[in-house]
């Protein structure tokens, strides 16, 4: 009697143990799922042709990396969803960080136009002007539904080699907030391709 009762209760066990594995793995497999795919993006701008200026016809222009406003200082995007709060998205991205990006097309931009050519060097004697920045708002503006907006904001400093220093000739703060059609990470990413080149076009314009 004592043996059946020994027998009963180990297959007891058995069957118990069998069904905790089969609902523990059939709950881990309920729960995984895909892992979302990462966007990269790049910013692509190009300028037009600018008119000629009688300051500046292809002087030696450095271009220094620009800094960027701590809260923007991310690979991914950030979007503004409320007064004061922003998130950011992981699943959207900069190829690379915004700061080097920004910097490289402007730098692109004002090397290509008829106004500027690069330094050949970063000595001081070999630089005629010197341009160095602040990339001060960078973000996706959705607090309004039906109203996305691209949001760019980039303090840009221009300075004259006098031969004893650099003497600051312009130091100005260009805002650009474009309509986009939508939340859409690319949506946004044409609408700042769109703010730099009307940043960039009014620096120009205010030489």
């Amino acid at each position: 009697m004592r043996q059946n009762h020994f027998v009963i209760l180990t297959s007891s066990l058995v069957f118990l143990t069998v069904l905790t594995i089969f609902f523990v793995f059939s709950g881990c497999a309920t729960i995984q799922t895909k892992p979302t795919d990462k966007n990269y993006f790049e910013l692509q701008t190009t300028l037009p042709d600018a008119v000629p200026n009688s300051v500046f016809s292809g002087d030696p222009l450095l271009v220094k990396n620009f800094f960027i406003n701590p809260a923007f200082d991310s690979h991914s995007f950030v979007y503004l969803i409320e007064k004061n709060k922003y998130v950011t998205d992981y699943y959207n991205e900069f190829i690379y960080s915004p700061t080097r990006l920004i910097t490289e097309k402007i730098a692109e931009n004002l090397y290509s136009s008829n106004l500027f050519k690069p330094a050949p060097t970063d000595g001081r004697q070999g630089i005629t002007y010197l341009l160095s920045g602040k990339i001060t708002r960078l973000y996706g503006d959705f607090q309004a539904k039906n109203d996305p907006r691209a949001i760019i904001e980039i303090r840009m400093i221009l300075k004259k080699n006098t031969g004893k220093a650099f003497q600051v000739i312009s130091s100005k703060t260009y805002l650009a907030q474009e309509p986009i059609l939508s939340r859409n990470p690319a949506h946004l990413v044409f609408g700042w391709n769109k703010g730099l080149v009307k940043i960039m076009a009014q620096f120009i314009s205010d030489l």
